[in-house]
């Protein structure tokens, strides 16, 4: 489908109208299905599995949520809205299973102890799989809305631990601000001039690492992202070299240009 029509469907499905949500969903029938066995490992059937209504509800959100100041493609958001709803529904029904102790054969033996172990963690490794898929599809959600993606940091990553760990001081100290994390929640970018002088760091050093402190300060600020504060060799507690910070300038808190 070209993109100009993508983008007109999905704004006219966003305004109400059926036929273009319908066209939508015709054309990506195939997508939504792909997807789904993907994440599900296995094929899946319309008329029979219920993650392919999971993920048919979670390619409608896609649409409503959809927007392209994202920076992200179409397919590549209702991809993760798919995977980050499929995870749920998951999580959500591995609450209701419990796995006996003892499993029994067709003809009433009992398996060895090991076996069902060896199960058992099987099924704990699958859900620790689900919920690092979910947190990493959350965080990308998040990321989009600062004008990021996972590819964007990955080549922004700084290649040398000492700027890395400086880098993630700052993010620290951000965290340790109320006026910092308010601004940035709002307007989306680093206060790069306040932020320069309370952390005496370089207007030209956080330029440069803007996207990789914005990732950090994002990891840092929730607190379910227990796996990705382990990926990237986070500390749990919030701890800083620097303790104080100046009032943010009125041009700041307004959202005026920051150089």
């Amino acid at each position: 489908m070209q993109k100009n029509r993508l983008e007109e469907l999905v704004s006219l499905a966003q305004s109400g109208n059926e036929t273009a949500r319908e066209e939508l969903i015709c054309s990506y029938r195939s997508f939504i299905e792909e997807v789904a066995a993907g994440y599900c490992g296995r094929r899946l059937e319309w008329e029979n599995d219920d993650e392919l209504s999971i993920a048919l509800l979670a390619f409608n959100e896609a649409i409503d949520s959809y927007d392209q100041s994202f920076g992200k493609e179409f397919g590549n958001f209702a991809r993760i809205v798919i995977k980050s709803r499929l995870a749920d529904y998951f999580r959500k029904e591995a609450r209701h299973c419990h796995l006996p102790l003892e499993v029994s054969t067709e003809d009433g033996e009992t398996d060895r102890q090991w076996e069902v172990d060896a199960a058992w963690k099987n099924y704990l490794d699958r859900q620790v799989e689900l919920d690092r898929a979910d947190e990493m599809a959350r965080f990308e959600q998040i990321l989009n809305k600062f004008g990021l993606s996972l590819m964007k940091l990955e080549q922004s990553c700084p290649k040398h631990r000492d700027t890395r760990d400086k880098l993630v001081e700052i993010a620290e100290f951000i965290t340790n601000h109320q006026e910092f994390v308010d601004y940035i929640n709002r307007y989306k970018r680093l206060p790069l001039k306040e932020l320069s002088l309370a952390t005496g760091t370089s207007k030209k050093v956080l330029k440069r690492g803007r996207q990789y402190i914005l990732a950090v300060f994002l990891i840092l600020n929730n607190k379910e992202f227990n796996y990705l504060r382990s990926l990237f060799s986070l500390p749990s507690k919030k701890t800083t070299k620097y303790k104080e910070s100046p009032e943010m300038s009125g041009t700041a808190k307004g959202g005026g240009q920051v150089e």
